[in-house]
């Protein structure tokens, strides 16, 4: 099999293109809709159902990247356009009832074309085609409706160019490469924009708490009233949908394909996490109210800490109690040598050799690299990295699987890994975001799946997280940091005291962390269940319920896009999936560049895909149940 590259399209090339592949994918479902019934077969239904998928998918991958990413804006809004026009015609498909019939006629005869047909029944019903018309169309538009509503959403997030302005003064802390690096205003005040490499370091490390406070409120502004009404409707949307099946919720409606199952399961499962951690927050809070009030010359209860205070003082007490730094540690993570270094260690551990290859890209920066099987220099993909902020690009870290496997039909898979990284550099935490994106990206990359339907991460949403929590390990073990003197001879590599002192700093402030979590998945929850209430009442109900309160003026629900996405009664899906991580890693030992391990875990976990259940591959990975033990510890920051 021979490398496939993304095409490079301009805004009317993808319109044109888009339009014509939806036509001939809807003439060729057309056909498969008149098959007569005496032929169907899993080969005249399943393998034509994927090589349409694959058509469909040819146009549907370069248009969900570029919506994302292009830097030119008539086609990042020429690919809203198309991923309307690619939504409706998939309602239309699975609203279908005689490909579902046909479908339902198919009788399989090996498990991954009894995977898939049931997999697609699934999404058959979930799409409405066993409701009465009426309810049919209605969710037809409710799609249509949801899935507009979520690109002005993300528009309003990603198109938000606004600055703040800040005084030589109001900068004090922050590092001279920082400063140096951002541009001024006539009246030499530094703008910063709302992407993290400059919102992270400023919260971090600015001396000038009024100066925190204001920037924190504007970041948590940053979607507008607007994106709160967004959410309003999508989640009355959704409520609606769940009736139009006669269940209680829209979490009912999604969790029952989920390995959670039911709200009630995950209820239990927060309030597990929930009782876990608040004492653990509390010592937290309490330790950086102490550090506050040393600052400041005042008693502990004379101070109270803030949300725009934790960033800050975390990070003092790390450098005070660890000598860790954050900002100090670019230097061991130039983004090319951090790069290498991220190709080495997955080679090594799976079996993998990366080769740079020039290929058409849609910015300068992007680095295109053929991913190749290390024994017989076999091609399994392709993966593109594009690493650096710039107008208009998605704003934080992100993996797109724009091209999924499938064996049968001789189908190689293609990824995109997008960060907005700085070009100096990368702090830890920065590291440990791109090893999470590129578990996703192997997981997308490895698969082996027969269909196009389960590649790489169309695993459950409650799993999908697994691989990628995985990954970060790699940054917190000095055999796999100590690979970066192999690429990169140059770059200074952490000896064992620095690593095991940034451990240690990473293991506080984990009550925080996830009574955070925790916080966001109940409220997930809360606006997917049986009554929903309005976002921003919810929100400032449950926030104002905290430790550390409710922000008045504050509106974080108009930025949560993951909740108008796809992880709508799913967010609690992270610490679940942490759950899993976390015991798999067992499996590793102490070594973790473990070459059989690695292997093993690409053969049964990474390239299975979704062609069997989570649960099962687990499971067989593990030779037993899952055990929570190690996530428990992880969020008191007791795990070794």
């Amino acid at each position: 099999m021979s490398r496939i590259t993304l095409p490079i399209l301009d805004a009317v090339t993808l319109r044109a293109a888009c339009t014509q592949i939806v036509a001939e994918a809807r003439a060729a479902f057309d056909r498969l809709a008149t098959l007569p019934l005496s032929e169907v077969s899993p080969e005249t239904v399943l393998d034509q159902w994927d090589r349409i998928s694959l058509l469909v998918e040819n146009i549907e991958g370069p248009v969900s990247i570029f919506n994302n990413v292009h830097p030119d804006k008539a086609v990042r809004d020429a690919a809203d356009e198309a991923i309307r026009q690619l939504s409706s015609f998939q309602v239309e498909i699975f609203q279908n009832e005689a490909l579902y019939a046909r479908l339902q006629a198919v009788v399989p005869t090996t498990p991954a074309e009894t995977q898939l047909r049931k997999d697609l029944v699934e999404s058959f019903d979930d799409t409405g085609v066993t409701l009465a018309p009426e309810r049919r169309a209605r969710a037809k538009a409710i799609a249509e409706r949801i899935t507009a509503l979520y690109q002005e959403f993300s528009r309003n997030l990603r198109d938000n160019q606004s600055r703040m302005a800040f005084t030589a003064e109001q900068m004090r802390g922050l590092p001279e490469q920082f400063l140096s690096r951002q541009p001024r205003d006539e009246q030499q005040r530094y703008l910063l924009s709302f992407d993290y490499p400059d919102f992270n370091p400023f919260m971090a490390n600015a001396e000038d708490e009024e100066a925190r406070r204001r920037y924190y409120v504007a970041y948590l502004n940053r979607g507008t009233i607007r994106n709160v009404e967004i959410l309003d409707e999508v989640m009355a949307l959704r409520h609606e949908l769940a009736g139009l099946y006669d269940l209680a919720s829209f979490a009912h409606f999604v969790l029952r394909r989920r390995m959670a199952g039911t709200p009630e399961a995950v209820e239990g499962f927060l309030s597990e996490v929930r009782a876990a951690v608040e004492e653990a927050e509390r010592h937290d809070i309490e330790e950086l109210r102490a550090l506050k009030a040393a600052r400041l010359g005042r008693a502990a209860d004379q101070v109270a800490v803030t949300r725009w205070d934790i960033a800050f003082l975390s990070e003092r007490l790390r450098e005070q109690r660890y000598s860790v730094d954050q900002e100090s540690l670019r230097k061991y993570f130039p983004p090319h040598a951090t790069l290498d270094w991220l190709l080495d260690v997955s080679g090594e551990v799976f079996g993998l050799r990366f080769v740079p290859v020039t290929v058409p890209v849609w910015h300068e920066d992007v680095i295109y690299v053929d991913v190749l099987d290390g024994e017989d220099g076999r091609f399994i993909g392709g993966i593109y990295f594009d690493l650096y902020p710039r107008e208009g690009k998605f704003p934080h870290a992100a993996a797109w699987p724009v091209r999924g496997v499938s064996t049968r039909a001789s189908r190689t898979p293609v990824s995109v890994l997008v960060t907005n990284f700085d070009r100096r550099g990368l702090t830890h935490d920065e590291v440990e975001t791109l090893f999470h994106e590129f578990g996703h990206i192997l997981h997308g990359v490895l698969s082996e799946t027969e269909f196009n339907f389960h590649a790489g991460t169309s695993v459950q949403r409650d799993f999908v997280e697994t691989p990628s929590q995985i990954y970060e390990e790699w940054t917190r073990r000095l055999d796999s940091l100590d690979r970066m003197r192999l690429v990169s001879p140059d770059t200074p590599v952490m000896d064992a005291n620095l690593v095991a002192r940034l451990n240690q700093a990473r293991r506080f402030g984990q009550g925080l962390r996830y009574a955070r979590q925790w916080l966001y998945a109940s409220y997930d929850l809360a606006l997917t269940g049986p009554a929903p209430g309005a976002s921003m009442e919810v929100w400032e109900r449950m926030e104002g319920a905290t430790a550390l309160g409710h922000v008045s003026g504050t509106a974080f629900p108009g930025t949560f896009a993951h909740i108008v996405g796809g992880y709508a009664a799913g967010y609690y899906g992270y610490m679940w999936a942490e759950v899993i991580a976390l015991d798999m890693l067992s499996a590793f030992g102490e070594t973790l560049v473990n070459p059989a391990v690695g292997r093993r875990f690409r053969r049964d976990i990474l390239s299975r895909g979704a062609q069997e259940p989570a649960a099962v591959l687990v499971e067989r990975f593990l030779g037993r149940p899952v055990k929570a033990d190690a996530f428990f510890q992880e969020i008191v920051g007791a795990r070794a």
